[in-house]
């Protein structure tokens, strides 16, 4: 077996997932890229031994089972398995369909869960591994038409959480990255999804909307940048279980953070005024 790292990367095929992917293979790391298509990797393929490209359905738990257990037969074991794949839905609750939403989950949360769930008895028998799934400042920082978004992001951020105190005893890291906006696809029409039925009388939703789009390709973060840093994260010995990415993303985590508190201890007095009386 060889000691190269081996890496799982699922959304290879474009933004955060297709510079990792690359930038893993020129340094000297094995990978294994995943995608509902692939034909977008299939030239890293070809003559190199250390690269695996598979079609993946993050919605089909044994889809990913299947996925994860080709990976290990081809390589002999996974070091670093990267939840990279989701996308972005934007629009009021009321405009939403149930459908869409449950979509929105399906692949942002229960696509983590499924390559959660089908890796860690591998990491657990190994003593060793790590899962670097990729939220958002999101998850953390909600708004006006991101409501569905950022509750699969929170779930995603809290998820990692309890998982990285489940699994510490086994050697098992567990990190939540969460990146402000950075020039990737994600504000294309095809990464960034907007309700199917739009009401014009939300003219916040639509006038953010196209803020959005107005910023697609000019947002402050440097994705090459972040992919190294990804990287540097799985070389950590004690990695930080959340870590922010990008300015934007700390001066809204500084925001929130003092609202929250501030909050606190406006409603200080209700909040205890419910313990019982002793």
């Amino acid at each position: 077996m060889s000691d190269k790292k081996v890496w799982f990367v699922t959304g290879a095929s474009k933004g955060f997932g297709y510079d990792l992917v690359s930038s893993l293979l020129q340094k000297g790391n094995r990978v294994i890229a995943t995608s509902r298509t692939i034909e977008k990797l299939t030239h890293l393929e070809k003559g190199n031994p250390d690269f695996l490209a598979l079609t993946m359905d993050l919605t089909n738990e044994q889809n990913v089972m299947d996925a994860i257990q080709k990976g290990i037969a081809h390589f002999g074991k996974i070091d670093v398995v990267v939840n990279n794949a989701g996308y972005g839905l934007f629009g009021t609750l009321e405009e939403f369909s149930t459908t869409e939403i449950k979509n929105c989950f399906d692949v942002n949360v229960f696509g983590v869960i499924h390559v959660s769930k089908a890796i860690i008895p591998h990491f657990r028998m190994q003593k060793s591994g790590m899962l670097l799934n990729i939220a958002s400042v999101s998850g953390s920082v909600s708004g006006i038409g991101s409501g569905v978004y950022s509750a699969t992001k929170a779930a995603v951020i809290q998820l990692s959480e309890a998982l990285s105190a489940e699994l510490d005893e086994f050697g098992v890291k567990v990190i939540a990255v969460c990146p402000g906006g950075f020039r990737t696809d994600f504000l294309d029409t095809t990464s960034l999804v907007t309700a199917q039925r739009e009401l014009e009388e939300y003219t916040a939703v639509r006038a953010r909307v196209k803020r959005l789009r107005e910023l697609n390709k000019g947002q402050g973060g440097d994705p090459k940048k972040a992919v190294e840093v990804f990287i540097q994260l799985a070389e950590m010995p004690n990695p930080p279980t959340r870590i922010y990415m990008g300015s934007d993303a700390l001066r809204m985590m500084d925001a929130k953070i003092n609202s929250v508190v501030d909050n606190i201890n406006q409603h200080r007095s209700i909040s205890v005024s419910t313990d019982v009386d002793l």
